[in-house]
């Protein structure tokens, strides 16, 4: 694995935008002012601003020459997106891994991000980073930061400027569904968005990995469909662990729809998986802190974790026990 430099205070970082365009320069701004309070020097893409067909933040090739333009760009030392959205699959097939793997930065992002995060680490050998984007998840007011929010920031911090190893701190309890203790590489992001990737050049090789994901806005159902998708996939034959974050705005089924109320009550989430991993022996951690919503985790993709699941007091750790940015 590419193993870049912690980032410190003076570095100059990009920010771009490969899916979604910029919806508030308001809430951009407070994310730039996050950037800027840890030292930090932010430069905007040429293309950061532009709109195209409304859901997309300018054409593929402005966006794949503004992912292209900062990787090439020698005093750049990261790239953060603006934020998600459902496009940036687009960019895959155009993209320049030779680039990527020969001027390596650190690249942060999550939700959508996940469709770059993870052939970036698989393709390359780099490290990537699910964290905050900078309009959404990074807009904080500065005034005013939740125990929450400076959850999120502070681990944030920790791990791209200390590349911080040892057991990950919690914000809430983390419940061992299924027990057991496995090492293994990190890998993951948007549940839906690792879906996209199955039966691609770029699915990542699921053996001797520890998979991590999140999900927003989903019913029950839908989970339960994509969980099976994996299981189809035999994804579940090959990974040592699984880690299930926050899933948050869930969809229900609407109660006052007739055709649904002679129905049994939908099951539980940790039900559902239990049911789509059933019959497979590794252990399963539920509720770590990161997902759509703080507090949040920013978690290395391509880090070696240890998964530690006890069958006893049902509280579950995960553990970063080597480093994974260079001094």
């Amino acid at each position: 694995m590419i193993k870049l430099p912690r980032l410190k205070s003076g570095d100059v970082v990009g920010v771009i935008s490969p899916s979604l365009p910029v919806f508030s320069k308001k809430s951009l701004s407070r994310g730039l002012k996050i950037l800027e309070s840890l030292g930090l020097k932010p430069k905007l893409g040429h293309k950061a601003f532009e709109v195209n067909t409304n859901y997309q933040a300018g054409t593929r090739a402005d966006r794949i020459s503004d992912l292209h333009s900062m990787f090439l760009d020698d005093e750049v030392k990261a790239i953060f997106c603006v934020g998600g959205g459902y496009s940036a699959i687009q960019l895959l097939p155009d993209i320049d891994w030779d680039i990527i793997e020969k001027n390596p930065k650190i690249f942060v992002g999550y939700s959508d991000i996940t469709t770059l995060l993870v052939p970036m680490t698989e393709k390359t050998g780099l490290i990537t980073f699910h964290g905050p984007t900078v309009e959404d998840s990074l807009s904080f007011d500065l005034s005013s930061l939740s125990k929450g929010k400076k959850f999120t920031f502070k681990n944030f911090k920790n791990t791209l400027f200390k590349g911080e190893t040892g057991r990950l701190p919690n914000f809430t309890e983390w419940k061992a569904l299924c027990p057991g203790r496995v090492e293994g590489t990190l890998i993951g992001g948007n549940l839906n968005i690792i879906l996209s990737l199955i039966g691609t050049p770029y699915e990542p090789k699921w053996d001797g990995k520890i998979l991590f994901w999140e999900e927003v806005g989903e019913s029950i159902e839908d989970i339960d469909n994509y969980l099976w998708r994996l299981r189809i996939a035999k994804v579940f034959k090959k990974i040592e662990g699984m880690i299930v974050g926050k899933i948050t705005d869930i969809l229900a089924i609407d109660s006052d729809d007739e055709k649904w109320t002679n129905l049994d009550k939908p099951p539980t989430i940790e039900n559902v998986i239990l049911k789509a991993t059933e019959g497979f022996n590794f252990p399963i951690l539920y509720g770590a802190d990161f997902g759509h919503d703080v507090p949040s985790l920013t978690l290395p993709l391509g880090a070696q974790a240890v998964l530690d699941c006890p069958p006893k007091g049902r509280v579950g750790k995960i553990t970063i026990p080597q480093k994974y940015l260079a001094d």
